[in-house]
């Protein structure tokens, strides 16, 4: 109880000392979190504890409606009540409401639906709630409307454009289903779905039934969900499906995608296996539901983590000759989820993070078991980008109860900067002390809607580590550290002197920063790391050394979230981090730095040496254009070398170099035989472009042969058609 009390006045006392200095600054006054923008925002009061949701759908296709009946059973937490408080949408037309059976007066005006009770129900005795209701026609649509139920309607190019989604988050599955619409009460599920006999129907939980109507036109789904879950992760997909299944460890797994598209399946989900049993290991917690179904659908865009039932878009889909595992990303986040925003679900959305930057670091963890250390670097990397892009318009807290409405936490803050808040945390703690006290924030609150003090009191109590400083200046509090350094050589005192300054406006509640950061000296090729604590303005240390170090470099391992808007590398330490960084995104900027202006012969052959030998399938150096834009032809041998990397981008980049270098017979005929149906999309298309500009006319039977050859979205065959032009 003190530790909610804590959090609560922190955020308070953010909310009231931050917005004055912020409504005085310029650049701040259009804060989308700060009054007269903001409000503050609490976890709505319950009247009941909902203890069962039912919902019965008959689906009209052909006028895109519904007829309806949602059954919630509930038990009220006080005595006395008179009425209770549903949410329902505004276009759901209410036909009736009974209580036990028993005729109920209501009232439905806008998404408040009010029921008087008949009779007196006393605390904690059970009532079953069934409102009847259809609808017609809707509207609502998600991702810029309402949300809730959305129709896939068909189009002349593809007659398999049809069926419905549901999307619940973050208060819209009462669009479609009258229920209690927050994430402060869990629940288990039931839904039964009737729809036409060619369509399938994925829901919630185990699959009870699937039986077709006498007259062989309808068919019923009943899907069943004994574990309770917030209600906005309640989903239902229905349409005509391609329907793979599997099983990992007892659990049920399905693959459904759009009808014709089956041949994706593999590519785009052969993976889930690998991830459910790494996030199983890593959590120390098995994936908590009886089965878990990938629905991916049309006009649907990223991905939902419903309850056992992620949805995701349809134009994510991927082919194996596309990349490795191209849709790893978005399905090891959604697949996170099911542990952090379903298993456990944030109370309110001001502590969205829980939710979002969990799923965000959970695929940051997944890309460092699949990619290695530079995938998960470069994770990172992206992540942090991501958050300053937006950090240069507005800044927050993380945790925060003052915000316009619900879905505008989704934000950067809460996906990127959280990601790398929890990376910041994870190399603070530890890996023992953080994934133990992430196990014990599972297992605690399994099934039931959380606080964030709930997860600092899980890795204080496991850890023996008091988290409250790092959530109060990493979560409860805007910005981030702005860091400049510099570091001095003394000959006679045979030491290295760092300087470290925080940069960072404190003016609008962003604090100085206390870090347990290091520093890594480079000598002869081997980095020493060595600590240097960071907690005021400027934090300085000295360190003895036998001999000038040939490079510096501040927190090697890029083990918190910070801003260096000033590199302090000098150029004579330019190839000892390209060489030698211990981490990939300081070894490729070093790498551009290098090739800046005009490089020197030796500069280009270090950097041609290390590209050559960067075979990783995430590589340190995440481009070479910096290699092709100079247009050696001693480079030749490298690009042709390259066309049998293991990752696929970087052959796409090895035919564009050679694509700017003069076309030779030997090259000419080796792009040619990459022009097969077996080769990586990216490649065949990168080759048809450079042989066209090279001689169109005399490659022109090869243009016509990838006419024939299929890929996802024709890529090939629209580059081959672009080749044919004249």
């Amino acid at each position: 109880m003190k530790r909610t009390l804590f959090l609560a006045a922190s955020l308070l006392g953010i909310a009231g000392s931050s917005s004055a200095h912020l409504l005085d600054n310029g650049i701040q006054r259009s804060n989308p979190f700060l009054p007269p923008n903001a409000s503050l925002h609490y976890a709505l009061d319950r009247e009941f504890d909902l203890l069962d949701i039912s919902v019965d759908l008959d689906i009209d296709a052909a006028n895109y409606g519904f007829t309806g009946k949602a059954v919630n059973t509930l038990a009220p937490l006080r005595d006395g009540l008179k009425s209770i408080h549903l949410m329902a949408g505004r276009e759901l037309k209410i036909s009736a409401v009974t209580v036990d059976g028993q005729n109920a007066r209501f009232t439905h005006e806008g998404r408040s639906l009010v029921i008087n009770l008949p009779t007196s129900i006393k605390k904690g005795q059970k009532a079953v709630v069934a409102v009847a209701y259809n609808a017609i026609n809707t509207k609502a649509q998600p991702f810029g409307g309402e949300g809730g139920f959305h129709w896939i309607k068909p189009t002349k190019a593809n007659p398999n454009h049809v069926g419905f989604w549901t999307q619940g988050e973050s208060e819209s599955n009462s669009n479609w289903a009258p229920t209690w619409d927050y994430p402060n009460d869990f629940a288990t599920s039931q839904t039964r779905v009737t729809v036409p006999a060619e369509w399938n129907v994925v829901g919630n939980g185990n699959l009870i039934s699937d039986t077709k109507s006498p007259d062989g036109k309808r068919r019923t789904f009943v899907w069943k969900m004994p574990l309770p879950h917030a209600t906005y992760l309640l989903t239902v997909c229905g349409g005509p499906f391609d329907i793979k299944t599997d099983s990992w460890e007892g659990v049920k797994l399905m693959y459904v995608v759009p009808k014709g598209e089956g041949y994706l399946i593999d590519g785009s989900f052969s993976d889930t296996k690998d991830m459910l049993s790494y996030y199983s290991k890593i959590t120390g917690v098995k994936y908590p539901w009886p089965k878990y179904a990938q629905d991916a659908m049309y006009d649907f865009g990223g991905g939902m983590e419903n309850a056992s039932a992620t949805t995701l878009g349809e134009g994510s889909l991927a082919e194996p000759r596309e990349g490795f595992h191209r849709m790893a990303s978005l399905n090891s986040h959604e697949l996170g989820h099911q542990w952090f925003g379903d298993f456990v679900t944030c109370k309110d959305w001001g502590n969205i993070w829980l939710n979002e930057s969990f799923a965000t670091f959970m695929q940051m963890m997944y890309f460092e078991h699949s990619l290695g250390k530079n995938g998960y670097d470069q994770e990172v990397e992206n992540n942090t980008q991501a958050y300053l892009g937006e950090a240069r318009s507005y800044k927050r807290p993380i945790i925060t109860k003052m915000y316009p409405n619900a879905d505008r936490m989704f934000d950067s803050h809460t996906y990127p900067k959280g990601g790398v808040v929890l990376h910041t945390l994870r190399k603070q703690l530890g890996d023992d002390a953080f994934w133990a006290g992430i196990k014990l924030y599972l297992q605690t609150n399994a099934h039931t809607p959380v606080e964030s003090w709930q997860l600092c009191k899980a890795l204080t109590d496991a850890s023996g580590i008091n988290c409250e400083p790092f959530f109060n200046q990493w979560l409860m509090k805007p910005g981030h550290p702005v860091i400049e350094t510099s570091w001095t050589w003394n000959e006679a005192a045979k030491s290295v002197s760092v300087v470290v300054s925080q940069t960072q406006d404190t003016s609008d509640g962003t604090p100085i920063y206390e870090i347990p950061a290091k520093v890594g000296i480079i000598v002869d090729g081997k980095v020493t790391e060595m600590p240097i604590p960071v907690k005021d303005k400027i934090s300085t240390a000295t360190f003895p050394l036998d001999r000038k170090p040939d490079a510096v470099l501040f927190d090697p391992n890029h083990e918190f979230l910070k801003e260096m808007p000033k590199l302090f590398w000098a150029k004579e330490e330019l190839p000892t981090i390209f060489k030698y960084a211990p981490n990939c995104i300081d070894r490729n900027r070093a790498m551009q730095m290098l090739l800046e202006g005009n490089p020197s012969d030796e500069t280009i052959h270090l950097v041609a040496d290390g590209v050559k030998a960067d075979l990783e399938m995430a590589p340190t150096f995440r481009s070479i254009r910096g290699l092709t834009n100079l247009k050696r032809e001693d480079l030749r041998p490298l690009f042709m070398g390259l066309l049998n990397h293991p990752n696929f981008d970087r052959r796409a980049e090895a035919v564009q170099a050679l694509g700017e270098l003069p076309a030779t017979p030997e090259v000419t005929a080796k792009l040619r035989s990459l022009i097969t149906d077996k080769d990586p999309i990216g490649v065949v298309v990168a080759a048809i472009r450079v042989l066209a500009t090279w001689d169109k006319k005399g490659n022109k039977d090869v243009f016509h042969k990838a006419l024939t050859i299929p890929s996802h979205h024709d890529r090939i065959k629209t580059a081959a058609q672009s080749a044919l032009e004249d």
